[in-house]
């Protein structure tokens, strides 16, 4: 188990090193000289980097031992972070962050089996859970102390700290992780060869549309609470800390109501419940109180889509060969992300074009495709399922 901390070390400080810059995207734009919508590029390329970059490391790196592949990625990860802690400028923030982001994806991508391979068959997901514990625990504990640190003496001293978090988990990995390799290894080909099958592409269309949706509206949940809503930066960090709180309700939801509602049901409720959340942060804007509440409410359908659309994925690629399960579950990785470019990115133009309350309707439309998204996934997988009976 202390060995598997390592881990959650470092799921750890790669979620604070993605979501701290909520709370922190005014100072820093003032500080760069940019504007709110520019600055929020650092969100919009972190996420790029994972997307396009992390599947073509993963395949490089899945044929190397997974202890010194993770360390180097942890290694780089820190380096990332003490670029964007001491660039001088825009630009060196941006290299920062697409250094950092390239790390991100592929350690979730070696590490899960790394974990898996710690313990016996049947603890597997145990194990796999506890890493992403780290993931969960920095929305919910670092992001909103990252974001208090950071407006007391500095956002630079927070990623710092978050470098110096990345290299703990490097000289944890590896004192504490044996030396394994992460199972079959899957060529960039055939993690490509996966979109050419519709169902797990309009499973993939969903996840970036839907799960995306989201930080069109909480990349500038700052300057939008600092608004009209009258907050102040001790009311951000508390607002951070129920998002989080309410991000693993849904979590932990959307994994027991797949279960027993099946995948395509959960993510149909999860969508229809991030309409009306965003609906809600329209009408609630200007109201202290009345937005406090639909974030708790939003966190909860953030989060609730994420476990049954990694499951979708990972069922349609099931039977397509050694490796696709795994494969499937990556590109998904890269399908949540890319959804956070573009819903990040729309939110930057939406800010400057017309002010950070008029978001939500940026995300409106991104959650509303994504439903109407998830009917195609139902008819395009029972169509496959009938031609898979026929053969």
């Amino acid at each position: 188990m202390i060995r598997l901390l390592s881990l959650t070390v470092a799921a750890f400080a790669i979620g604070i090193s993605e979501f701290v810059l909520v709370g922190l995207l005014p100072t820093i734009a003032a500080e760069t000289g940019v504007n709110v919508g520019t600055a929020g590029l650092l969100v919009t390329f972190y996420a790029l980097a994972i997307t396009v970059l992390s599947p073509v490391l993963t395949s490089w790196l899945s044929r190397y031992d997974s202890r010194w592949a993770l360390v180097a990625l942890m290694i780089a990860f820190a380096a990332g972070n003490v670029l964007v802690a001491t660039a001088g400028g825009f630009t060196g923030l941006l290299l920062g962050r697409i250094l950092a982001g390239a790390a991100h994806g592929t350690v979730f991508a070696l590490g899960a089996p790394a974990a898996a391979a710690l313990v016996p068959k049947d603890k597997a997901a145990r194990a796999i859970s506890l890493m992403f514990l780290g993931l969960t625990g920095a929305m919910v504990i670092g992001v909103p102390l990252g974001t208090i640190i950071g407006t007391a003496v500095g956002w630079r001293t927070t990623f710092l700290i978050v470098a110096a978090l990345g290299a703990i988990a490097a000289f944890a990995i590896a004192a504490l992780i044996p030396s394994t390799r992460t199972g079959e290894s899957v060529s960039l080909r055939e993690q490509l060869s996966l979109l050419r099958d519709r169902p797990i592409a309009m499973t993939y269309l969903v996840t970036g549309l839907g799960f995306g949706a989201t930080f069109a509206v909480f990349t500038y949940l700052e300057p939008l609470l600092t608004g009209d809503a009258g907050y102040t930066a001790t009311g951000v960090t508390l607002a951070l800390f129920l998002f989080g709180g309410a991000t693993v309700i849904g979590n932990l939801a959307g994994g027991a109501l797949a279960d027993r509602l099946g995948t395509t049901r959960v993510i149909r409720i999860a969508l229809i419940g991030l309409i009306v959340s965003f609906i809600g942060v329209l009408a609630t804007s200007s109201s202290t109180v009345g937005i406090a509440i639909v974030i708790a409410v939003w966190g909860v359908f953030a989060f609730l889509i994420s476990p049954p659309v990694q499951t979708h994925a990972v069922a349609l690629a099931s039977g397509r060969g050694p490796g696709a399960e795994k494969a499937a579950s990556g590109l998904n990785v890269a399908a949540f992300n890319a959804g956070i470019a573009l819903a990040s990115w729309a939110g930057g133009v939406i800010v400057e074009s017309a002010g950070v309350t008029r978001t939500p309707w940026a995300a409106l439309a991104l959650s509303i495709l994504a439903l109407v998204a998830s009917f195609g996934i139902n008819r395009a997988f029972a169509a496959a399922r009938s031609a898979r009976v026929e053969a």
